[in-house]
């Protein structure tokens, strides 16, 4: 059997799906470009009544396909299954978002990567700091859609609909972000017995002095937000670094896991710095989404200076 390319196989879904619905409905497939350029097809079916229109990623439909794992048969089925759930939520208010006194209490800010989302950059309000970003979003609640847990990202044509301008903007995601999302900074130590603990495992006395011993040689620190969502914005809160900084007495060296988290090692602790970046640059390129990914190299918070700088 012939292998179809993935043009080949977006054009007979749509067939497919078409078979399904009535005459009234459309089905648009297009490129959606997320963080740090990567791009996917997303695949909306419009139906009249509807005002909820699920965007469904293909790439991943195209490979259960490409391996045989299902037929375009069952792809076509489960999409409609996705699309009729979403569907019959169609009493939906979208005003939540379009009526700026009832956004502007969820509005936040995350930390990108600049020069990977440079293009994007054009479209968004943004603040640069150092070789990243500070974007805007709108934390998506669960009362607004249940059951999803999204942001939508704020664009500049968003500004123009809410009448006003990026500095407004910074104001009210600076004191959203640091009220709604805290800092929480946990040692690597408590964050995976927690996970443990919550799969129902727990070690033993020896097992867990043993670890201590090993993690205290070199402390390492998680620091994001409760949510782990868009954590890495901590960096940017005021005062955080140089508490943290104060607290270990010493200048700080911090890795940017993702978007989500950093994580942050005393630098009187370490003498390594040479092999930091290779250690970040693997990370990223086997642990981490390619979208969630925030930098290729570590930070420095010089604690005297109350500065937090790119690698000399």
């Amino acid at each position: 059997m012939k292998e179809i390319s993935f043009n080949e196989f977006v054009e007979q879904l749509r067939e497919a799906l078409y078979q399904r619905v009535d005459k009234d409905t459309k089905i648009d497939v297009h490129e959606t470009t997320k963080n740090n350029g990567i791009t996917y097809h997303g695949l909306i079916i419009m139906k009249k009544g509807c005002n909820i229109f699920p965007n469904i990623r293909l790439e991943g439909f195209y490979a259960s396909f490409k391996e045989r794992i299902s037929t375009l048969g069952e792809i076509a089925d489960e999409i409609m299954d996705i699309f009729e759930s979403e569907c019959g939520k169609n009493n939906l208010e979208l005003n939540f978002f379009t009526d700026f006194q009832r956004a502007k209490e969820q509005i936040m800010f995350k930390i990108i990567n600049y020069e990977g989302n440079r293009k994007r950059l054009e479209n968004l309000p943004h603040i640069k700091f150092l070789d990243l970003a500070l974007t805007f979003y709108y934390s998506v609640e669960q009362e607004e859609i249940p059951g999803v847990k999204a942001s939508i990202q704020i664009e500049k044509s968003h500004l123009e609909l809410w009448g006003i301008d990026e500095g407004a903007l910074y104001d009210l995601a600076m004191k959203n972000t640091v009220k709604k999302m805290p800092a929480s900074c946990r040692t690597i130590f408590d964050i995976i017995l927690n996970i443990l603990e919550e799969d129902g495992i727990t070690p033993g006395k020896k097992a867990i002095d043993d670890f201590k011993e090993k993690s205290g040689e070199v402390p390492m620190y998680v620091l994001t937000n409760p949510k782990n969502y868009f954590g890495a914005a901590v960096l940017y809160y005021p005062g955080v670094l140089k508490n943290i900084g104060k607290a270990f007495g010493s200048d700080l060296i911090v890795l940017p896991s993702s978007i989500h988290e950093v994580i942050l090692l005393p630098a009187k602790k370490w003498t390594d710095y040479d092999s930091l970046n290779e250690m970040i640059e693997d990370i990223n390129e086997n642990h981490v989404a390619k979208e969630e990914v925030l930098s290729n190299h570590f930070y420095y918070y010089d604690l005297e200076r109350d500065e937090l700088r790119t690698p000399d």
